[in-house]
């Protein structure tokens, strides 16, 4: 009965620590927005075998707010928006090409300026490396890239 209660309390006291600090970590949270205040930009990314990266337009792929698309020295995908808008979200999904070759994408930044990272099994490719490259070229591989702002 005793191990039941320590049990009891024990269990009480790291709930409501739990809560405690679930209390602290929401206090900056805003509420939803909508209307004007957010800006959306969004396209598909294609990562052409010869030309190399490009922002994919046409009839059925139409782009938002993304100027351009560049890997730089060090290997990552940089993308330029016409925005310096405050992030609320950024989305980057490989689509099903990408998907079945093991890549998965992070990113970093979202104002003007967000920095792409490759990786295929966990090892972060240096695109700059033409080897690199050629796992997620194809004339149908593509990202889609999302990112959500609010204007400063």
């Amino acid at each position: 009965m005793q191990i039941a209660i320590a049990c009891m309390l024990l269990l009480t006291g790291v709930l409501w620590t739990r809560a405690e600090d679930d209390a602290d970590a929401n206090s900056g949270l805003l509420p939803s927005v909508t209307g004007d205040s957010l800006t959306f930009s969004g396209m598909a990314l294609r990562f052409d075998p010869v030309n190399g990266p490009y922002i994919h337009a046409n009839a059925s792929h139409y782009p938002l707010g993304f100027k351009s698309a560049v890997i730089d020295s060090r290997g990552y995908l940089t993308i330029r928006r016409d925005r310096v808008d405050s992030v609320v979200s950024i989305i980057v999904d490989p689509d099903e090409t990408l998907t079945a070759r093991g890549i998965t994408i992070g990113a970093s930044g979202g104002g003007v300026v967000t920095n792409l990272y490759f990786y295929q099994n966990g090892r972060l490719l240096n695109l700059a490396k033409p080897s690199d490259y050629a796992i997620i070229a194809g004339p149908f591989s593509n990202a889609w890239v999302t990112i959500i702002s609010q204007p400063k």
